[in-house]
């Protein structure tokens, strides 16, 4: 819906429909177009940014690790995990036994032998997970895996060097999960961990050691931000354990402007003659060029015409983020969807395709604040002017995003073998994946701002 700002942009809007409609063939103007929600929308939506909705499964898979050494770690974190048992309890829900076999079998959770509270269900000589860790990034649902990340697939000895010290150990201490976390958290998924410390008997020397027992919560990019997540409902009840949140999507927007719908994010320097607010997806604004001018007469320090619009999170793994704005003249390319989707009476509307252009210079700069996570939009200093009527659309876009992380926190998904060495793979495989993801460029919000002599 367009929202006029005042009496006198209604008055104006009509002025300015009366001279396209019924003086343009004497107007020296090539545009003849109005920019209206009907038309807007789906040209945002269906064009520019086209992009398919995430969808996800509503079923749920729980992997639990069966091998030797886990039962301790269940122990320790006994009342968070029944809990989740009986968050994640529905006929929906299917449960598999990691351990010895190389392809997890679907179990019974409710059987004797996989009762998770029993000591003598974890027998398991081996702990294959990597399979595991493949086959939940590889769907599309909320999963589960429930596990000390030790992977031992078999009696082979690695030797391994750390310190200076060479060791023997069949426990692999690679980023062996690395490829697979990538993959998943490319595709705007996350990956929250629950972290519990225990105490266990190290299975070659007589000594006992600290590890931790984790709970990996993988939520699909369409359940992120949906509060009724499952990570979200955990949070409720994880009480002790620790939470690392791990996504490359970990970045939303809102805005203080809802009680002010027909001015939007404008500021008190300039009054848009047109709104639209479409948050969270694209927002319009049509200004008089001349206004935009003038903010520096009368407010020289702060010379925003758009502004309001936050973070509405502090990016966990991305402290520093740091934004750009990216101008597109899209004037053209707006008249032609324009003219397809409303033809001239007794026509057909015509097919349309979206040419991109090029990026415009010297046009706006986004004024972004890093201590209230703050966007706005000012004039550049050598703009000039628009002799016509012009259509842009601004991105506000990741200008750098380098991932970082707490070593404090970190040190809760590495663990010391009684032996002397360290075992990061839960730590490092994690961390490099999120590395590996390049955020640059990325669009986080769009505008569309529209100038009139």
């Amino acid at each position: 819906m367009v929202r006029q700002s005042s009496s006198r942009s209604i008055i104006h809007y009509i002025a300015s429909a009366f001279l396209v409609y019924g003086t343009f063939s004497c107007s020296s103007d090539p545009t003849n177009f109005v920019v209206e929600s009907k038309d807007l929308t789906p040209f945002h939506t269906q064009y520019v940014a086209k992009s398919e909705a995430p969808v996800a499964s509503d079923s749920i898979s729980v992997y639990i690790d069966y091998s030797k050494g886990m039962h301790e770690g269940m122990m320790s974190s006994m009342d968070f995990i029944k809990d989740l048992l009986t968050i994640v309890n529905s006929p929906k829900t299917v449960y598999f036994k990691a351990g010895t076999n190389d392809i997890p079998p679907r179990i019974n959770i409710n059987a004797t032998e996989n009762i998770p509270w029993n000591i003598s269900n974890y027998t398991e000589t081996r702990s294959v997970l990597d399979e595991p860790i493949r086959q939940i990034t590889q769907d599309n649902r909320t999963a589960v895996f429930i596990t000390d990340f030790e992977l031992v697939k078999g009696k082979q000895e690695l030797q391994i060097v750390q310190n200076g010290k060479t060791f023997r150990t069949s426990i692999d201490i690679s980023t062996w999960a690395v490829n697979e976390f990538e993959n998943w958290l490319k595709q705007g998924n996350a990956i929250d961990v629950f972290a519990q410390p225990f105490t266990k008997q190290n299975s070659w020397v007589p000594q006992t050691q600290t590890q931790h027992i984790y709970i990996l919560v993988f939520t699909p990019k369409a359940l992120v931000h949906e509060p009724s997540a499952l990570v979200n409902r955990l949070q409720e009840k994880q009480g002790r354990l620790k939470h690392f949140r791990f996504s490359a999507e970990d970045i939303a927007l809102t805005n203080k402007y809802k009680d002010k719908a027909n001015e939007g994010g404008a500021t008190e320097n300039a009054v848009p003659d047109m709104v639209q607010v479409n948050f969270p997806i694209f927002e319009y604004y049509m200004f008089k060029q001349k206004d935009l001018f003038k903010i520096p007469e009368y407010s020289e320090k702060d010379t925003r015409f758009l502004k309001n619009l936050f973070l509405a999170n502090a990016p966990v793994n991305y402290p520093d983020l740091q934004l750009e704005a990216k101008v597109y003249d899209i004037t053209s390319e707006y008249q032609n969807y324009y003219d397809a989707v409303n033809p001239v009476e007794g026509e057909k509307p015509k097919k349309y395709s979206y040419n991109a252009p090029g990026a415009s210079e010297d046009i706006f700069v986004l004024d972004f604040d890093t201590k209230k996570k703050e966007v706005g939009l000012k004039l550049h200093e050598n703009f000039t002017g628009v002799e016509f009527r012009t259509l842009y659309k601004v991105d506000v876009s990741i200008k750098e995003a380098k991932p970082q992380f707490d070593n404090n926190l970190l040190s809760s998904l590495k663990w010391t073998d009684a032996r002397g060495f360290e075992v990061p793979s839960l730590a490092s495989s994690l961390t490099e994946a999120l590395s590996r993801i390049n955020l640059k460029d990325r669009v986080v919000y769009t505008y569309y701002v529209e100038l009139e002599k």
